[in-house]
């Protein structure tokens, strides 16, 4: 996610600079065809570029709404992974008896939802999580969920069983194991709506109809204007050309979230977050450090 505020003209001119180019070579030649060849053919008066430009722009906000609305989805949800991981550290800890054997208990319980958190951004980039969980988790832990096709139920599922444990052993009362129970289950709920973003792609029309007629509009504009701007053409067409450019391209950014680009939910911050946490709710004084921006983008 880019958090800088300034503008980045190199970061800028590697994302677009190829279309761009494109652009005013294209409009270029079309101008020097009418003004400087005389190919008067090259023009074509009265085209409703203004009228096409309109409903460009209304489907292009249609979609980029569209496109947004998964983005901050992903980013609430997120959130309430962020949330809810607190809450349950929080009532593990809160909750259980106090006793050596039950601090042990506690600590790997506050580990497991660790490696769950790291778990689901690995499983959301399609990526080897095993890096991270095997400093988390006990070996025969790791060997229990490297079986499994989605790593983070299974360890949800290993989170289950591990407060059923610490429940026979602390007897917890009912109020409290249906509250660390509901957390769980908001996590779940967190994990299944980021699933459905991952899975779900926008629909082919979304994603490839505006491209089209972004493109098929840079080709009219030049061809359009040129008869009443002449020489100048280059520099309204060219302009005007980019703009739908970029609206198209920004809902493109935004449509899938996990990507591993600059314009990803932070996914790599947040889940260090978690960790930084919900160690230091252990009371543990050796963690790392959060996440800082790098080059303006936060990962």
């Amino acid at each position: 996610m880019i958090v800088s505020r300034r503008l980045d003209a190199p970061r800028i001119l590697r994302s677009v600079g190829r279309p761009l180019a494109f652009l005013l070579a294209y409009d270029v030649a079309v101008t020097a065809l009418y003004v400087v060849w005389d190919q008067h053919w090259v023009a074509v008066q009265d085209l409703p570029l203004s009228l096409l430009g309109s409903a460009l722009a209304v489907v292009l906000g249609v979609r980029n709404n569209v496109a947004y609305a998964r983005w901050w989805e992903a980013r609430s949800l997120w959130g309430s992974a962020v949330n809810n991981s607190r809450s349950f550290a929080r009532g593990v800890l809160t909750m259980l008896e106090d006793s050596a054997a039950a601090a042990a208990r506690k600590a790997a319980l506050v580990r497991l939802q660790i490696a769950w958190a790291h778990a689901l951004r690995f499983a959301l980039r399609r990526q080897d999580p095993w890096s991270e969980l095997e400093r988390l988790l006990p070996a025969s832990t790791l060997a229990r969920v490297r079986r499994a096709a989605n790593v983070p139920t299974a360890l949800q599922a290993e989170l289950g069983r591990s407060l059923a444990e610490a429940d026979r052993a602390s007897g917890l009362d009912s109020v409290r194991l249906a509250a660390l129970n509901g957390t769980l289950s908001e996590l779940a709920n967190a994990q299944g709506g980021l699933e459905k973003i991952k899975n779900t792609p926008l629909p082919h029309q979304f994603e490839q109809f505006p491209q089209v007629f972004v493109a098929a509009y840079c080709l009219l504009l030049p061809v359009g204007l040129v008869h009443d701007l002449g020489a100048v053409t280059p520099i309204g067409s060219t302009v005007i050309g980019f703009a739908f450019y970029v609206l198209d391209q920004i809902g493109r950014d935004l449509e899938d979230p996990f990507e591993g680009t600059v314009h990803d939910v932070p996914m790599a911050a947040i889940t260090r977050t978690i960790e930084v946490d919900l160690q230091q709710m252990l009371g543990e004084q050796d963690v790392p450090r959060p996440l800082a921006p790098v080059d303006g983008v936060l990962w």
